[in-house]
């Protein structure tokens, strides 16, 4: 498994649904689980930067559940997604 920190997870979820707001994703139609910078990431701490996310505001989203099994899905950013995103592309460049 690869080791990411929270903050890695959450700027890759936060950066993907940018790219698919802007329609410049790769994978549009991929679940979050299986993003390709995230697929070696365990699930449950997938889903725990999700519901930081949706928890903080920056994300519209839930978590459906079937049994034991949790299905995070994100619909859009916020604003305060987007500024955080444009925030943090400001600092990396």
């Amino acid at each position: 498994m690869i080791k990411q920190t929270d903050e890695q997870i959450r700027k890759i979820i936060l950066l993907e649904y940018q790219n698919r707001l802007n329609k410049t994703s790769k994978n549009p139609e991929v679940h979050i689980y299986n993003f390709p910078k995230l697929k070696e990431i365990d699930n449950k701490i997938i889903l725990k930067n999700v519901k930081y996310l949706i928890n903080e505001n920056l994300v519209r989203g839930g978590i459906d559940e079937e049994g034991e099994n949790m299905f995070p899905w994100i619909t859009k950013l916020t604003p305060l997604g987007i500024k955080l995103v444009e925030k943090e592309s400001i600092r990396d460049n």
